[in-house]
């Protein structure tokens, strides 16, 4: 008979899967879908990664720059949306449906602002439908990236971990970069100095409705895939709580774990270093004399290229070593690169740029660790307090820029060297290599999972 859906085969021997029970084929079909998702979110990223797409459409309609600027705010200002799915459906039975819901939510949305700019629907109607769009998006991917974390952990060994990651964050910047690229040819009509013919170009706003349209395609896939998941569930589901034991006892359990406190710690610290990039961005005019813009496809290319290949050295380092090496290596990358833009002059420069691309997957190995350190039963929980508390980072633009303004730009890079040597050492003395969670956090759902998902 065929398996039902999410439903896994028997359990592989311990010793073969390691903390995984599930088969191995059923893993390695885990990692590649997770991959496989990942990457269709790359692909998507123009039109997902809110900002410049939605700034540049309502620049066409001649908005004012606030409302421009709108989308972003709206995206952003949904950061607790994953907390709160967290608390309303902390069952690892719903784990798979919510994530498929997530991806067809952003495929609805997509869809919609599609069809206002085929449908040629009026302005205000439209700047509703983007705004509409940012805000479902700001809710709805962070909660299938924060749930992510959740499958992995119930459907892939720790040791296949560091494959899937690999993976997603090896080939998808080489989505992100046929996404970007065209993304450029469909809006401006041209790449690399090549005019696309007449047949192939695409007039406004048709080029923006091309654009959402395919974001809508590539999430709808990822939805689908999402039902082809095997996991393990735990004999005995945890249930809904109160709001007050669920999220205010939650975070200060999260907060009470020496391991999970200075992860959170190292995260926002970490994360706050590698925002200097702004900066870094600004300090082009005065490396080789040339305006930032002029260069800037050049710094995309460069970061995007080097993401690519420490995508996979990161997942193979996490498969032949533990979970705090790739905190160090991503680190050190971007101590790196502020170094090499203090010290190495002329076009060389951008080189910096790849480095500190490379550096940027610490987003993904320093929400790996405390993933790690938390029982299957709040993974999600513990990932969405720190992605909510992320935002807080928010305030590290500001702090180079006043540097900046006070001194120099190169003031501002010795700020963020400070900052990631802190880093550095907190990891290095106060991080277990294989951290694991608290006994007294350990449910029974934890202890004994069902080989049946």
């Amino acid at each position: 008979m065929a398996d039902k859906p999410n439903e896994a085969k028997a359990p592989a021997p311990a010793d073969l899967t390691g903390d995984c029970r599930l088969d191995p084929k059923l893993q390695n079909r885990n990692a590649l879908l997770y991959a496989a998702q990942i990457s269709l979110i790359y692909l998507a990223a123009p039109a997902l990664y809110i900002g410049f797409v939605q700034a540049g459409l309502f620049k066409h309609m001649h908005t004012s720059d606030t409302v421009a600027n709108l989308p972003s705010t709206v995206f952003l200002s949904m950061a607790w949306a994953p907390v709160v799915v967290a608390w309303l459906f902390p069952q690892a039975r719903a784990l798979t449906r919510i994530i498929g819901l997530s991806y067809w939510l952003m495929a609805l949305m997509g869809g919609l602002v599609a069809l206002a700019l085929f449908a040629d629907v009026s302005e205000p109607v439209l700047i509703a439908a983007i705004i509409a769009h940012a805000a479902v998006i700001g809710a709805a991917n962070p909660v299938a990236n924060v749930l992510g974390w959740e499958v992995l952990d119930r459907g892939v060994s720790k040791k296949l971990r560091g494959k899937a990651l690999g993976l997603a964050f090896g080939w998808g910047p080489c989505f992100a970069v046929v996404g970007s690229l065209g993304a450029q040819l469909l809006l401006d009509g041209k790449l690399f100095g090549w005019t696309a013919p007449p047949w192939l170009s695409v007039p406004y706003p048709y080029s923006y409705g091309v654009l959402f349209g395919i974001s809508a395609a590539c999430m709808a896939v990822a939805g689908l895939l999402s039902r082809l998941y095997r996991i393990e569930l735990p004999k005995v589901d945890v249930e809904r709580e109160s709001f007050r034991v669920a999220v205010v006892d939650g975070f200060k359990s999260l907060l009470g774990y020496r391991i999970l406190f200075i992860a959170c710690i190292a995260y926002l610290l970490v994360y706050s270093g590698n925002m200097v990039q702004i900066n870094m961005s600004i300090f082009t005019q005065e490396a080789v004399g040339r305006m930032p813009e002029d260069l800037a496809g050049y710094q995309l290319t460069l970061r995007f290229t080097f993401k690519i290949f420490c995508g996979f050295l990161l997942g193979w380092l996490l498969t032949r070593t533990n979970p705090k090496v790739p905190l160090l290596v991503t680190v050190g990358l971007q101590i790196l690169g502020v170094l090499w833009v203090l010290f190495v002059p002329g076009y060389w420069f951008l080189i910096a740029f790849g480095i500190n691309g490379a550096g940027e997957l610490f987003g993904v190995y320093y929400m790996n660790y405390p993933a790690q350190a938390s029982p299957k039963s709040q993974v999600r929980r513990n990932i969405a307090f720190l992605a909510l508390i992320s935002t807080l980072v928010g305030f590290a633009p500001v702090f180079y820029g006043w540097i900046s303004d006070t001194w120099s730009l190169r003031a501002s890079f010795w700020a963020a060297l400070f900052i990631l040597s802190c880093v550095t050492l907190l990891v290095i003395f106060a991080l277990p290599s294989n951290p694991k969670p608290r006994l007294q956090d350990m449910r029974d759902s934890d202890r004994e999972p069902s080989p049946a998902a």
